[in-house]
């Protein structure tokens, strides 16, 4: 999970936290942070050709934006295996599935994508 808004520290805290606290089944996002003042308002596209330029990445890419920093923590998800694939906002109580899921390609990201609501965010299979 990728840093690039770094006005409100105590909201980053609350999101980091949220993204890496385990459910009532035990289930948590096993995201590598990157907290780097040099990303600071990277949009999407940069942060996803960086990591696409690495020699080891995941399948999916987490991004913390100003967005992602407000309730709920709409974390910003982008596919790295699929290019044609459009970005999608997931609340951070819920990211565990997307990253244990399409991580180890146990779902597709149209399972997820498909489920966000009107505004664009996932918040979970109710």
């Amino acid at each position: 999970m990728v840093r690039t808004a770094f006005s409100d520290a105590k909201a980053w805290a609350g999101a980091l936290a949220a993204v890496q606290t385990e459910n009532e089944d035990g289930f948590r996002a096993y995201v590598e942070v990157i907290d780097d003042i040099s990303w600071e308002n990277a949009d999407w596209e940069q942060v996803r050709r960086a990591a696409l330029a690495t020699d080891e990445q995941a399948a999916v890419l987490f991004i913390a934006d100003s967005p992602a920093l407000e309730p709920d923590y709409p974390v910003m998800v982008v596919d790295l295996s699929d290019l044609s694939h459009e970005p999608f906002r997931c609340v951070a109580s819920e990211l565990w599935g997307v990253d244990n899921n399409l991580n180890i390609a146990n779902m597709d990201w149209e399972e997820f994508a498909d489920m966000a609501e009107d505004d664009g965010v996932f918040r979970g299979f109710a």
